[in-house]
């Protein structure tokens, strides 16, 4: 069973008694594994563990933490302002919890090929929204080789990838959650007793840093936990920019086939029952009550939830009192294959608004303009 999010921030944040006793019992976790971590960064950064690379230009966007950061909205925006800019772009995707273990076309021109048991509920989705290709696989050089050959790719994008350093990337772009504390990563600690994957001189590594879901004074860059400077100290002066996640229309489910309604539906039903099964299910419905919508129930589940009849027959009761159902696309690419009123459930699609869009794009290009054209698929090259 997993543990509620609220039960691990009281963790990692010490706001009893018990939870710093339980902390202190994960703190000597969290020092192994930042060894292990620690040491493995060596072993690339030292060019003793090889890394390869693959004709596409590949981007890589990721983060340091566990949770919602919007790495899937930001590929997703990313691919398409790089598409309407004239390159072919693919993105590539773990698959995470899908039972396929290969390398797997998910889809491609908006046409979905697998389901989200086979190959998770984020690469449908994209697969679901993209009119490009999207592959899922662990194996990501194979995954990129498949975009370049099959596919005649120029760019892959790689979403949650800051992790997977045997693929060689031309750029690195780091998301942080501006509304956590400690500069959006926590409270400093890596996994089990906090949200850190990797030690934050990790973000060292990174080409470009963006500040997601942050809070106007953010957004109007100025002062936060410590100013610019503290950033730049903390992100070695990279470039960074600002975005948050913005509604953008409702998406009905007919016959399989995803449909746009406009965001007005959600004042004609105001009663509503959200459900979500995601890292950051506060934010989803703050969006709604900002659309002054009355939440008269949420059903929170855990990240990437294989929804189950049990599951379905909690979500119509929970509705007989409600007019409309709304969830996450993430979700509702695994809740379609259950029967619903017709016109009752909904998913709110929600889009990336970037600040200095075109200067960040810009710098991208430049970047990628920079990098040296790339031999042969699979060729090792030095870090």
């Amino acid at each position: 069973m997993a543990i509620p999010e609220h039960v691990i921030q009281t963790i990692w944040h010490h706001q009893s008694f018990w939870s710093k006793l339980v902390w202190l019992l994960l703190a000597p976790l969290a020092l192994a594994f930042s060894v292990l971590v620690r040491s493995r960064n060596f072993l690339y950064d030292f060019c003793l563990l090889p890394m390869q690379r693959t004709t596409p230009k590949v981007i890589c966007v990721g983060n340091l933490t566990v949770g919602g950061t919007g790495k899937t909205p930001f590929v997703l925006w990313l691919a398409n302002a790089l598409q309407a800019r004239g390159y072919q772009v693919g993105i590539l995707t773990r698959g995470y919890r899908g039972s396929q273990t290969g390398t797997v076309v998910v889809g491609t021109q908006g046409e979905v090929w697998t389901s989200p048991a086979e190959v998770g509920d984020e690469a449908v989705m994209l697969a679901r929204t993209f009119p490009g290709v999207v592959i899922a696989g662990k194996n990501r050089m194979a995954a990129a080789k498949l975009a370049g050959q099959d596919f005649q790719t120029d760019i892959v994008l790689v979403d949650d990838g800051f992790q997977h350093r045997q693929l060689q990337r031309d750029i690195d772009i780091l998301l942080v959650n501006a509304s956590h504390g400690q500069h959006g990563l926590g409270n400093g600690w890596l996994l089990p007793a906090g949200p850190l994957r990797e030690p934050l001189s990790s973000a060292r590594r990174t080409d470009i840093v963006v500040f997601t879901k942050g809070c106007p004074r953010v957004q109007e860059g100025k002062d936060w936990h410590g100013g610019p400077d503290l950033q730049n100290q903390q992100f070695g002066h990279k470039p960074i920019f600002y975005a948050d996640l913005k509604p953008t229309a409702l998406v009905q489910s007919v016959q399989q086939t995803w449909q746009e309604l406009p965001l007005v539906v959600l004042l004609e039903h105001r009663r509503v029952l959200a459900v979500a099964g995601i890292a950051d299910p506060v934010s989803f419905y703050g969006m709604l009550r900002d659309w002054g919508v009355e939440l008269t129930q949420v059903l929170s589940f855990p990240d990437h939830h294989a929804y189950t009849q049990a599951d379905w027959q909690t979500i119509l009761t929970a509705s007989r009192s409600c007019d409309l159902i709304v969830t996450t696309e993430k979700d509702l690419v695994k809740l379609e294959q259950f029967s619903f009123p017709v016109g009752k459930l909904v998913a709110l699609r929600v889009g990336m608004e970037i600040r200095d869009a075109d200067k960040l794009l810009t710098a991208i290009e430049r970047q990628l303009e920079q990098t040296p054209e790339k031999g042969s698929y699979g060729s090792t090259v030095p870090h």
